[in-house]
């Protein structure tokens, strides 16, 4: 009868997982972060936590990634994630970028453009696509955000993601977001992320958190920390509770990055994550 019961569950956490997709992409340094970072993302990052900040991340990067996870046993989903992204920071009139996500049953392709108005304020807009495969069903979405660097220690963002949210978006988990995202210089010795969130409409809670932590080890060598609660767990398309920790590696023109993620709700997964980022 356990044994009828954990399955029974699994099924219908598949049924759900099916027809509803998660807004963001986590790429390693924001899994180990636990999807922290909207006020300072690296690279393509931006793409997905805050169009905004593209406008200062200067010249060109590209990164492709892999995501694998599973439970501790079969009652538990697993699978896989393929990811990659590339932006342009170069051009002088706006910035811009595009990001292609590939799962088992989903295709999703997220972009997002940006306009620095000051060396302090910046906003950006950006729009997503999502595929599913099993019943052919695609949606549209898009986001809002500005960025605003008040202090040479603090930095934040204000996103407003899923502006569209109607019956079709709320099929897919895609409620309406506000998120305040910041980032904590200390010292140069201690980078703090806190990005608390509201989603009014959501089921169940509607605050959240994402918090993490980035130590310099080395000049090109970081140690990540972070944990969430009541936010999307993205390879899950559910909301719950995770924890992630991992490490990056950033040459001049290459960076490296890996990180272990670890839902606790709405089940147990447990995810392995690598990219490879160039920038010029």
């Amino acid at each position: 009868m356990k044994l009828r019961s954990s399955n029974l569950v699994f099924a219908l956490f598949t049924l759900l997982a099916g027809t509803a997709h998660a807004t963001d992409y986590y790429s390693p340094r924001t899994a180990a972060l636990g999807g922290a970072g909207k006020a300072g993302p690296l690279g393509t990052d931006s793409i997905y936590l805050a169009p905004a900040m593209t406008s200062f991340l200067k010249g060109y990067s590209g990164s492709v990634s892999y995501f694998g996870y599973d439970g501790p046993n079969d009652s538990e989903p697993h699978g896989r994630v393929f990811h990659m992204s590339a932006h342009d920071g170069s051009n002088e009139m706006f910035q811009a970028g595009v990001g292609y996500t590939r799962r088992a049953d989903a295709v999703l392709v997220h972009f997002g453009a940006s306009k620095a108005l000051t060396q302090e304020l910046g906003v950006g807009i950006g729009g997503k696509r999502f595929f599913n495969h099993a019943v052919l069903d695609s949606l549209n979405q898009a986001n809002l955000s500005v960025v605003y660097f008040p202090l040479d220690w603090l930095q934040s963002t204000l996103l407003i993601d899923n502006l569209i949210e109607n019956t079709a978006s709320k099929r897919w988990n895609l409620y309406r977001e506000v998120s305040l995202g910041t980032k904590f210089n200390i010292q140069k010795i201690l980078l703090i992320y806190a990005d608390p969130q509201y989603t009014p409409n959501a089921p169940g809670k509607k605050f959240g958190y994402q918090v993490g932590a980035e130590l310099p080890l080395f000049s090109d060598l970081y140690a990540r920390f972070g944990i969430n609660r009541d936010v999307i767990q993205p390879h899950l398309a559910a909301y719950g509770r995770g924890v992630g920790w991992g490490a990056g590696w950033i040459f001049p023109k290459i960076s490296l990055d890996f990180a272990m993620y670890r839902t606790i709700a709405p089940v147990r997964s447990s995810g392995k994550v690598f990219s490879a980022t160039v920038s010029f």
